[in-house]
């Protein structure tokens, strides 16, 4: 089949335009959300820890500081985007994280990166659940999990760009116009955000009940919505006050959301082991004291766990699409990280065997794009309940980021982590279970899938009524 006649078929044209105005802007805006988030890690190596006098546990405070801002966001941002377009929420929100990104290159102390962060983590709270939320609302079963593989690797991408652009700056920018290599990633970073953001206005098309993209025609805008429908699927739309509270008091009651969120939390919470991957090359020293890899190395050597990463999800997506395999893939990827995580506990004495395992665990780290799969097909009938569940998981996890570092990832601690390894590899395993409690409790009640959660209630209590 050429390629003219591959694309004649109006639904083949639709899907790619999906792929590059929103998918492609959700990848590149992911990629900018997680430079900037990280982008101070990479600065604190690369001389911001010598040029502001952080010897401290700064690093972590940062990282805790952001973690509160991005905890007290995640659910709010939900909420409000029932009553207010993506297409206009979340192109602001990550127009104004661009310009604190932007500032912080003026910082003069840590006390003043500690708001900086905090407001960050606020602002850029609202994306990766909303980003999830769209992929969710425009894909079909058979093309949702490659898509949301592709997706949830850009923060890994983003790191490989942050690396790469961070080791490249410091060689090539640091001591221009009197700023450091460290300060001009934080301009350039916080640029290309504020210029993402102002693209997003045109290009997010909220969700096939109310979208009004202008790169959609109207004959496209009806098929995305049969599109959706075909498989029994509800994509999100504005709703009034009553519904939404009466969707927000059916989650609490609904042992599948506990399941959810029990498996999310585990499985983000063991993943902070892969964290802190530079500051064990930074710690490797010769026979003479001295530094085996450079700040050019340190930067630069973990682009290829990042490549090995994104080329593992990627596939496995496809795999699952293919196969139709979500919770399979899920749970034996967790099981294998887990094993990995055994081997870091233990800290062989060899250094070629370490630096193998860390590369092997983010191999594996690719567990979200299947659990947020299953669970976009679980509640298909509730796509905004849906949301507000993947913000809450989300939630408690930053809850966990802003406190579990602090005792169980110490930078004292580094690189052998005592306590943070053994408890992300228990993390990990404990995931298991809770994957197989919602396999079990989806499987006994099948009307969760058909119905969705109300309508379900509704039945079981012997009201057959619509929600809306």
């Amino acid at each position: 089949m050429g390629l003219f006649t591959y694309f004649r078929d109006p639904q083949r044209v639709l899907l790619l335009k999906i792929d590059i105005c929103l998918l492609l802007w959700l990848f590149i805006a992911g990629i900018m959300k997680e430079l900037d988030q990280s982008a101070t890690t990479q600065a604190y190596v690369t001389g911001m820890r010598e040029d502001l006098e952080l010897y401290g546990n700064e690093l972590v405070e940062f990282n805790t500081y952001f973690s509160i801002g991005y905890a007290l966001g995640l659910v709010p941002g939900q909420i409000i985007q029932t009553k207010l377009r993506p297409s206009l929420f979340l192109p602001a929100c990550e127009i104004i994280w661009g310009l604190l990104v932007l500032f912080t290159y003026r910082a003069p102390n840590a006390q003043t990166i500690f708001v900086l962060r905090f407001f960050l983590g606020l602002l850029s709270s609202c994306f990766w659940p909303s980003a999830v939320s769209l992929i969710a609302n425009w894909y079909k079963p058979s093309e949702l999990a490659v898509r949301m593989a592709i997706f949830n690797v850009c923060d890994v991408a983003g790191s490989m760009f942050l690396g790469a652009l961070q080791g490249a700056l410091y060689r090539n920018m640091n001591g221009v116009n009197g700023l450091g290599g460290w300060q001009w990633l934080f301009i350039i970073a916080g640029s290309i955000t504020i210029a993402q953001g102002i693209i997003g206005a045109f290009t997010v098309p909220d969700t096939p009940n109310i979208t009004r993209a202008l790169w959609l025609t109207k004959e496209e805008k009806a098929m995305a919505k049969e599109r959706m429908g075909s498989f029994g699927a509800e994509t999100s739309k504005l709703i009034p006050v009553p519904v939404l509270k009466r969707k927000l008091g059916q989650l609490v009651t609904s042992p599948s959301t506990y399941f959810f969120v029990l498996s999310f939390a585990l499985m983000a919470w063991s993943l902070r082991a892969t964290s802190y991957f530079v500051l064990y090359l930074e710690s490797i020293v010769d026979s003479d004291g001295n530094r085996r890899f450079s700040v050019y190395d340190v930067n630069v050597i973990p682009i290829g766990a990042y490549a090995l990463q994104i080329v593992s999800a990627i596939s496995m997506g496809a795999l699952s699409d293919w196969k139709q395999w979500r919770w399979q893939i899920g749970i034996t990827l967790s099981a294998v990280y887990g094993v990995f995580l055994i081997v870091l506990s233990s800290w062989p004495p060899n250094e070629t065997a370490l630096l193998a395992v860390y590369f092997l665990t983010y191999a594996v780290a690719t567990q979200f794009p299947f659990l947020l799969t299953w669970f976009a097909e679980i509640l298909r009938r509730e796509p905004e309940a849906r949301a507000i569940i993947i913000a809450i998981s989300v939630t408690i996890v930053y809850v966990g980021h802003a406190t579990i570092p602090l005792g169980a990832f110490r930078v004292s601690d580094a690189p052998r982590y005592p306590i943070g390894f053994p408890l992300t590899t228990a993390l990990a395993f404990l995931a298991i279970p809770t994957q197989l409690g919602l396999l079990f409790w989806t499987r006994k009640h099948p009307e969760l899938q058909e119905r969705g959660r109300i309508q379900a209630v509704d039945l079981l209590n012997g009201n057959d009524m619509m929600d809306g």
